[in-house]
């Protein structure tokens, strides 16, 4: 583990039929999140130590961070905040790692979400959303139609 004190590390694992550059536009750029991302846009220049922010109706922060790697088109990685909710607004930030591997018919998308802190509530948010949010953006990628998951 590479986190504080019995809080475990959240890992998702698929594959996605699409190419590494696809999977990566998908993830950083507005256009995509909008669709499959709890209909927040992602903005961000994407350079480290930048910040990276989830807006949400009324361009409102939803989610924030800031960019620790940025290695098109293998590995993102950026802390992770979620200020609007009561539950996890005072925690210290988390770390997710999207790290995308060329395999044959597509991208294998490996996300790791880690250094909670202890008791995390964001832990528990995370877990239940991380496979609604990959499934959107694997079944757009994969078929151009928009399902959002985590809407449901």
């Amino acid at each position: 583990m590479s986190n504080t004190e019995n809080t475990p590390d959240y890992i998702y694992v698929t594959v996605i039929a699409a190419s590494a550059e696809k999977v990566w536009q998908g993830l950083t750029t507005a256009e995509f999140t909008r669709q499959y991302w709890h209909s927040t846009s992602i903005q961000s220049d994407f350079k480290v130590g930048s910040r990276v922010e989830f807006l949400v109706e009324n361009d409102e922060v939803g989610c924030e961070g800031e960019v620790l790697v940025c290695d098109y088109p293998k590995e993102l990685s950026y802390t992770w905040a979620f200020p609007r909710n009561p539950d996890t607004r005072a925690e210290s930030p988390s770390r997710v790692t999207f790290k995308l591997e060329t395999v044959a018919g597509g991208t294998k998308l490996t996300v790791v979400h880690d250094q909670f802190p202890s008791g995390s509530k964001m832990y528990e948010l995370v877990s239940g959303g991380w496979p609604l949010v990959i499934s959107g953006l694997k079944t757009l990628l994969e078929t151009g139609s928009a399902v959002d998951f985590s809407r449901m």
